[in-house]
């Protein structure tokens, strides 16, 4: 039915030609007139609602799950963007990347026919590799000096604007000492900040360096900008912290990247009050601000987005065409300029639509998927695939050949969709019979192999930070994250240094571990504003 304007519909209800209920559009009798029937009422934790344009007839996501697959509980709209979307938005002829994707009435399926392979053939850099610096000279590439003469100026003028009593102006070697003790104390690990200053305990880089008071005066009024000189109509929920961030992300962006990477969240521990606070279940720590990482499979992070909600660094048009999980991938992998590098990431991110506009960029991508974002594929089910043996697997190819998806049945199943590789070569590893009680020998597919080599760089980035992590119990949001960015900072620093020592044939027990290396820093950032004589 036509629609009119409200003042035609009115002259027509009131000459009796038609009824106000004629004029209720098929978006109103779904629910209401935004045609989503759920707006009304707000999500609960773990739960998806569908977007305007989305299918309504589909069943909800089914995660099938065996390798590391992460709930998505707790994430807003915004975060929560359901990938089942069928694009109807105008796409202009020539527009890269989209141009070609398919829809998803348009995907379509077909057995028994194995997968082609793709040519992977990926050439490492042959450039010599970098002279070993030392630890603080790795540090000082992600935070340089200028940082912490930026933080001195920007702490000084918020003690000013807030007339904090008897405050005395740090120098910038001032705050190197205060992050420098902050990094001793995420290694000695102490229950109580108050004890590091305690005589019963004397140690000598906390009390003949800083007093107390004095550590507690910088840290409450430690920033990174003038809070009064936020831009108009500025939306970045973390713009107090910004500048810190970009510096880091700064040297991310200029390491030589990995052959295999992989793309996944991080969660920065935090309880406070703050509007883009996420949980993530089965996260090590659940509740907290989200980062997505991409990272090599050494644990080296690349580059990263920190997830703000409806501001997120984000393109609109890949948004709206993608969903935002792919949209994330489709943003941090401009990141990737050469071509045949392996790429991974969980079902969270992974689309139909993005393996196909990550093939055209010649990155050979591969994840693990949930059934309903690809236009449910004709796979066996469980049932089916139990009565089998341990092991046994099935494998669909799209249409056109350029997408596959493999599942695997083990203990239980888990489907990954992939734009290079399928079963391929299988092998064969160990895994304990309950019944038999003893380890029995079962095939895995390509695709599983290469995801399980390849998607742990992030846990295994988070795992380094939490290993000496700055503990810092505050309120306050951006000193979370101020520590959480030196601690980044460190860990990339650490894997840097270990990396080119191990091309230079160091021997592994000859290169400093991460507790050494970190003490180290510490203690160069503390020497350079000890009181001398």
């Amino acid at each position: 039915m036509d629609k009119y304007t409200v003042l035609e519909v009115l002259e027509n209800i009131a000459d009796g030609n038609i009824s106000d209920v004629d004029f209720m559009w098929s978006d109103e009798e779904d629910g209401n007139a935004d045609g989503n029937a759920d707006d009304a009422r707000s999500p609960t934790i773990g739960e998806d609602r569908d977007e305007p344009g989305e299918d309504r007839d589909e069943p909800p996501p089914v995660v099938e799950e065996e390798i590391e697959i992460e709930a998505e509980e707790g994430q807003d709209q915004e975060d929560r963007e359901d990938y089942e979307h069928e694009h109807e938005a105008d796409v202009e002829p020539g527009d890269d990347p989209f141009t070609n994707i398919t829809k998803k009435s348009d995907i379509q399926w077909r057995r028994h026919t194995r997968f082609t392979p793709v040519e992977t053939t990926w050439e490492s850099p042959t450039s010599d590799p970098p002279e070993p610096l030392t630890p603080y000279g790795y540090f000082k590439q992600y935070v340089p000096s200028q940082m912490f003469e930026l933080m001195s100026t920007m702490t000084n003028i918020y003690a000013e604007q807030n007339g904090v009593r008897g405050y005395k102006h740090a120098s910038a070697s001032e705050i190197e000492v205060l992050v420098g003790l902050h990094m001793a104390m995420g290694v000695l690990g102490l229950p109580r900040v108050r004890m590091y200053w305690s005589s019963s305990i004397n140690i000598g880089i906390f009390t003949e360096t800083m007093s107390r008071d004095r550590f507690f005066q910088l840290r409450s009024n430690l920033h990174v900008v003038n809070n009064h000189e936020r831009p108009p109509g500025d939306t970045d929920v973390f713009f107090k912290v910004r500048p810190i961030y970009e510096s880091i992300r700064k040297r991310c962006l200029q390491l030589q990247l990995e052959e295999d990477l992989c793309i996944d969240e991080q969660i920065v521990p935090f309880r406070g009050k703050l509007s883009v606070i996420q949980y993530i279940k089965g996260k090590p720590t659940p509740w907290g601000v989200k980062i997505y990482f991409l990272c090599g499979k050494s644990g080296l992070a690349y580059d990263f987005l920190i997830y703000q909600g409806a501001t997120t660094e984000l393109s609109k048009k890949s948004k709206n065409i993608l969903g935002h999980g792919a949209s994330v991938v489709f943003h941090l992998c401009q990141r990737i300029q050469n071509p045949n590098h392996k790429l991974f990431f969980d079902n969270y991110f992974t689309t139909y639509n993005i393996l196909e506009v990550l093939a055209e960029k010649k990155i050979h991508a591969a994840g693990t998927a949930r059934l309903c974002r690809f236009a449910n594929p004709p796979l066996k089910p469980d049932k089916e695939m139990s009565k089998k043996t341990r092991g046994n697997h099935d494998e669909v190819i799209s249409r056109d050949g350029k997408v596959v998806l493999v599942k695997w049945f083990d203990n239980r199943s888990v489907v990954l969709a992939s734009n290079f590789v399928g079963v391929g070569d299988e092998d064969e590893i160990e895994r304990w019979d309950k019944k038999e009680r003893q380890y029995v020998k079962i095939k895995r597919p390509e695709v599983v192999k290469k995801y399980n080599k390849a998607m742990g760089g992030v846990d295994k980035l988070d795992q380094l930070i939490s290993l000496y992590r700055i503990d810092i119990k505050s309120c306050k949001w951006p000193l979370r994250m101020i520590t959480h960015a030196f601690d980044v900072a460190v860990v990339n620093s650490w894997l840097e240094f270990r990396r080119d020592n191990e091309s230079k044939g160091t021997q592994p027990q000859k290169i400093m571990d991460l507790l050494e290396f970190k003490m180290n820093v510490a203690e160069v950032l503390v020497r350079s504003g000890k009181p001398q004589g």
